[in-house]
C-alpha cells in the first residue's frame, strides 16, 4: 500500500484534493487489489502486477514517419516498470495487450532497451495477453522471454483481456480504451487525467505507456473512478 496523503490534501494535477496517495486498496470480487498511481494493479495474494497498453516503439514509429518526438519514452516506461516490480516484490508481470505499438516500431534501439530491461527483471515471469496492436506488430522478440496468450487468459481466477466485453457474469480486467476522466472544482479549475474504471464485474486499466492518449469515459451507474496523475491516485465522485 502507498502512504496516505497529508490531512490537508495534496496538489493533484494542480487541484487541491484530500486523501490522495500513491496507491489505493480496494476489495473487488473477494480479492484485495492495489491501484497504483503509476497506472498498474498490484494483486498481493497472487504476487502479480498488471499493466495495459505500453505501446513500446510508438515514438520510433512516429520518427520513421518524420514526426519529431522524444526518444526516451520506452526507456522511461521500462524504468517505471522496474520500480513497480521493486516496490511490490511480485513474481509475475502481465501486460493486458498492446505491448508493441506497430511493426515499424520494432527497431534495434527499441529491442535493445527492452532486452536490457528484461535482463534486469530476469527473475520474474512475464506474460502478454495479445491486443489488436500485438496482432499487427507481432509477438515480442523471443529473447525477451515473454509468454503470449490469446484473450481471455484465465490463469489468475479472472479473465485477463485486452478488449473489454459487454455485460458478463465472469469478472475480467482489460485495457484498450485508455480511460480518462474529467473533474472540475467550484473555483472553475479543471483536470483531465487517466483513470481506473472499476465496475462490479470488470476493471479497465489506464494506458501505462507515456506516449499514449486518453479517452474520456462515461461511467456506468455502479462504476468507481480512480484518477491518477502518475504521482497520486484518488477516487472521485461520478454522479
Amino acid at each position: 500500500m502507498g502512504r496516505p496523503g497529508p490531512k490537508n490534501g495534496r496538489n493533484f494535477g494542480g487541484l487541491r484534493l484530500k486523501h490522495a496517495s500513491n496507491s489505493v486498496e480496494i476489495s473487488w470480487q473477494g480479492e484485495k487489489l492495489e491501484l497504483w498511481s503509476a497506472k498498474a494493479i498490484h494483486w498481493p495474494a497472487k504476487k502479480l502486477l498488471l499493466v495495459a497498453d505500453t505501446h513500446f516503439g510508438k515514438a520510433a514509429t512516429f520518427r520513421k514517419s518524420g514526426i519529431p518526438v522524444p526518444e526516451s519514452t520506452s526507456q522511461d516506461d521500462c524504468h517505471r516498470l522496474e520500480e513497480l516490480v521493486r516496490q511490490t516484490k511480485v513474481d509475475s508481470l502481465v501486460f493486458l495487450g498492446d505491448f508493441l505499438h506497430a511493426r515499424d516500431g520494432r527497431t534495434e534501439g527499441v529491442h535493445k532497451e527492452l532486452l536490457d530491461w528484461r535482463k534486469r527483471l530476469s527473475r520474474i515471469a512475464v506474460h502478454l495477453v495479445r491486443g489488436n496492436h500485438d496482432l499487427q506488430s507481432g509477438d515480442p522478440w523471443p529473447d525477451l522471454e515473454i509468454q503470449c496468450h490469446r484473450e481471455p487468459w484465465t490463469e489468475f481466477k479472472f479473465d485477463l483481456r485486452h478488449h473489454p466485453v459487454g455485460p458478463t457474469a465472469h469478472p475480467f480486467m482489460a485495457g484498450h480504451i485508455h480511460p480518462g476522466f474529467s473533474l472540475k472544482e467550484k473555483s472553475g479549475s479543471s483536470l483531465r487525467s487517466p483513470c481506473f474504471q472499476v465496475g462490479k464485474n470488470r476493471i479497465i486499466l489506464p494506458a501505462f505507456g507515456t506516449f499514449t492518449g486518453i479517452k474520456t469515459v462515461k461511467p456506468d451507474r455502479d462504476d468507481r473512478i480512480f484518477m491518477t496523475d502518475g504521482q497520486e491516485v484518488i477516487e472521485v465522485p461520478t454522479y
